[in-house]
């Protein structure tokens, strides 16, 4: 079935409230090749369809000039053994030349827990699967349990620690590429874990500020107002449990993993002068150039596109850098006098920047949301419109997946053979609707100064 072949977050200085630990040094080269089939082998949080998603919207948004599909592979509930297991009829069909394993949190609760050496020893029968079948592997390490444990009091993480470090040495016998979310991650969400519960405890006091009869409801919107003022905000990482976390934990996750795979960070980057003068620009092209009425006008073409944020998970830029690290999508306007300047994109309100932020560079992937939720500007419409692709794109795929366990399981049905064909032309028009969504477009900006 190989359809392919083998409240401002935008200065470049802003100070995280965390930082992410280190590991290995990031791959030499990310990967993704043309021609790439990537499957993505793993468990609940694999089919969740959420950092796998994010991890794939990336891919489409900073590589256009390649071809390539991705395709979820994961099952809830499973470990390295029930993944060989479904090996032949789940994940060979596809005709992978690429396959990501990420496994391990279900290898420690089968049994009390499989030891290390077991676990890399399924690894190894696994990989050897792999590439029989003429695929890449391609290693993550499973993500931490969010319960507050940090890699000074491991806890419930013990065992994933463990699984984390040898499949780190593992990978490198193997001369695979290897991604450590866990050991990342784990300082990260534990150290959050005081702020999400205080996220939590504001949602509901959100909710009560609303009503009116509340005795001093006054003052509940004066506290709930100076916590939107402040810099620091508390961001809740919690899913459904401390296995599964949300879409910001999510995000974390696919930002950790694309930069210990060797992602670019570049998107492109745009220096102007006050005067209209083009100082710079790379990754894109400026045209267009005008100056009326005080206002800076200019058209930007860029080569590919920023990291597509989804709103639900927005709130975690302001705590993980790696997610702006890797989204360098610049604008540098440099002898504007001093005040604030309205950003608009195609005409649509983005946010106000201050001179000395435009002088000194802003990150156009934190654009602030208008204050009118309903108004999206177009370059966070754009990475909407690439998330939606993949995910009406992995709907599909989850169909004929459904199917091929129901012909692996004896189902004799007539029409299956037909409805798997007729899926599978699906799913590859819809490959190509992530890459139309991805195209880069031309936009024409403006700053006005604000009055």
């Amino acid at each position: 079935m190989r359809t392919l072949r083998p409240q401002s977050m935008l200065t470049i200085g802003l100070i995280a409230v965390l930082t992410l630990g280190t590991s290995q040094a990031p791959a030499a080269e990310f990967p993704l090749k043309d021609g790439d089939v990537w499957v993505m082998a793993g468990d609940s949080i694999t089919a969740q369809h959420l950092h796998s998603n994010f991890f794939e919207a990336f891919c489409f948004a900073r590589y256009p000039d390649l071809k390539f599909a991705f395709r979820n592979a994961g099952i809830g509930g499973h470990d390295v053994p029930q993944t060989l297991a479904r090996f032949d009829y789940d994940i060979a069909p596809w005709e992978p030349t690429v396959i990501s394993v990420e496994l391990g949190m279900n290898d420690q609760f089968i049994r009390g827990g499989v030891t290390p050496e077991v676990y890399i020893a399924n690894m190894g029968r696994l990989t050897e699967r792999i590439r029989a079948a003429g695929a890449r592997p391609v290693f993550f390490a499973a993500s931490p349990i969010n319960n507050g444990d940090t890699q000074a009091r491991l806890g419930k993480n013990q065992r994933l620690h463990e699984y984390a470090t040898a499949l780190k040495a593992f990978s490198a016998k193997e001369k695979a590429p290897f991604a450590d979310q866990f050991h990342l991650l784990i300082d990260a969400w534990g150290k959050n874990k005081p702020r999400e519960i205080v996220a939590e405890h504001l949602a509901a006091l959100r909710q009560a500020s609303q009503d009116d009869d509340l005795t001093g409801v006054e003052h509940l919107r004066a506290f709930l107002a100076a916590q939107d003022r402040s810099s620091v905000r508390p961001v809740s990482l919690q899913g459904a449990d401390a296995i599964h976390p949300g879409p910001p934990g999510q995000l974390m996750m696919a930002a950790v993993l694309l930069r210990e795979l060797g992602a670019s960070g570049a998107v492109s980057s745009a220096t102007l002068d006050a005067s209209g003068k083009l100082v710079k620009a790379t990754g894109c092209q400026v045209d267009g150039i005008r100056i009326e009425g005080g206002k800076l006008a200019f058209d930007r073409l860029d080569e590919r596109l920023p990291f597509p944020i989804p709103e639900e998970a927005r709130a975690v830029l302001a705590i993980d850098p790696t997610i702006r690290d890797l989204s360098q999508y610049m604008l540098q306007v440099t002898g504007l006098p001093p005040g604030k300047y309205l950003l608009s994109v195609n005409d649509v309100s983005a946010t106000t920047l201050t001179a000395q932020e435009l002088a000194a560079g802003v990150n156009l992937t934190a654009l602030n949301p208008a204050a009118d939720q309903r108004i999206v500007n177009p370059i966070t419409a754009q990475g909407h419109a690439i998330l939606n692709a993949v995910s009406a794109k992995s709907a599909l795929v989850s169909q004929w997946r459904n199917l091929a366990h129901r012909v692996h399981a004896g189902d004799t049905a007539a029409d299956l053979k037909e409805r798997m064909a007729t899926l599978t032309r699906q799913v590859e028009e819809a490959d190509a609707k992530i890459r139309a969504a991805a195209r880069p477009q031309k936009l024409r900006f403006e700053l006005a100064p604000v009055r």
